[in-house]
């Protein structure tokens, strides 16, 4: 087995750290919740008179859950692990800053091929994709809910960095995909190649040789990107407390 080395570990610490610390600046900017930053959720209303599901009887699925920022935490890690491995490089959080408006990102994955911005879900249960640009649904313990289709929420983001990249003279391929973190999520359908559970991402880096070729300068983007997030910024703030 691979050790994971003391800084990868001071890495993974650090975005945790950041996370507590962006959130609730992204929470007040946005006048959102956590839940609904990270699962977007609202749940649907059931019409007067339908019925309850019933707490008798066997049979009954496990209860599940959605997921943790611990869930965040381990797939950081292991995007870091995949980078190091790959001469990849990693900006975490991805908390771009643009017109007033911030990415709603966990992290940036850069490659010699181009950057990859990734939109983080944690929901659990079975997710169904709505029509078209409609809501999405997530059934779980036996009640339905509705949140933002993330095709969408991919598209505001990829236009809010690529329009920061551009300002800042920034050349370079960007994608902009969602990833369920929550290992017990089940995705019904993935009616695009942006759309991943947190395995199907993993298995799509190892398995896509071309992002390992490109021109692009992974070790000068990835500053790039880190001064557009105000890493160094946020880390200082942190520091001074």
């Amino acid at each position: 087995m691979e050790k994971i080395s003391t800084e990868q570990i001071a890495f993974v610490i650090v975005m945790a750290v950041l996370l507590m610390i962006v959130m609730p600046i992204v929470q007040s900017r946005t006048g959102k919740s956590l839940s609904e930053l990270l699962f977007g959720a609202s749940r649907k209303k059931k019409p007067d008179g339908a019925e309850k599901p019933s707490k008798k009887g066997g049979g009954r699925e496990p209860r599940m859950n959605n997921g943790t920022k611990n869930d965040l935490t381990v797939f950081v890690a292991q995007l870091l692990k995949f980078a190091n491995k790959n001469g990849m490089g990693v900006v975490a959080p991805g908390s771009v800053e643009y017109q007033g408006k911030t990415a709603q990102l966990i992290a940036f994955l850069v490659a010699p091929s181009g950057v990859t911005g990734i939109y983080c879900l944690g929901f659990g249960g079975v997710v169904s994709p709505g029509e078209k640009d409609g809501p999405w649904k997530q059934h779980m313990n036996g009640q339905d809910l509705t949140f933002r289709n993330p095709l969408t929420v991919c598209k505001e983001q990829y236009e809010l960095v690529k329009a920061a990249m551009d300002e800042a003279g920034v050349k370079g391929n960007l994608d902009i995909v969602t990833v369920f973190t929550n290992p017990r999520v089940t995705l019904k359908a993935t009616p695009s190649a942006l759309i991943y559970t947190q395995k199907q991402f993993m298995e799509h880096l190892k398995n896509t040789d071309s992002l390992k070729r490109g021109d692009i300068d992974v070790k000068e983007m990835t500053g790039v990107l880190a001064r557009l997030a105000k890493i160094k910024e946020k880390k200082a703030g942190r520091n001074k407390k």
